[in-house]
């Protein structure tokens, strides 16, 4: 399970790099379904505008870093390629 949790915050399994865009995005997204919670239970308004706002965040950054995977890479040909 701590493999799980730790492989999602990270940009490359090869090279074990955590991925700042992913970290900051499931935070915003926690405090958006925070603000959900509060908001729903009637403790606190939420303005509507700052919860879209949140979830818009979240889903950029979450987007922005998995881009990435679906683009081939584009390293040069290998030595046994040139060969």
């Amino acid at each position: 399970m701590k493999k799980f949790i730790t492989d999602i915050f990270k940009e490359d399994k090869k090279e074990d790099k955590f991925s700042s865009k992913k970290t900051v995005g499931i935070i915003a997204a926690i405090l958006a379904f925070l603000g959900f919670i509060v908001d729903g239970f009637h403790f606190y308004d939420i303005n509507d505008g700052m919860f879209d706002s949140m979830l818009i965040f979240s889903g950029t950054m979450l987007g922005a870093s998995i881009v990435k995977s679906f683009s081939k890479s584009s390293q040069g040909p290998t030595e046994k390629q040139v060969l």
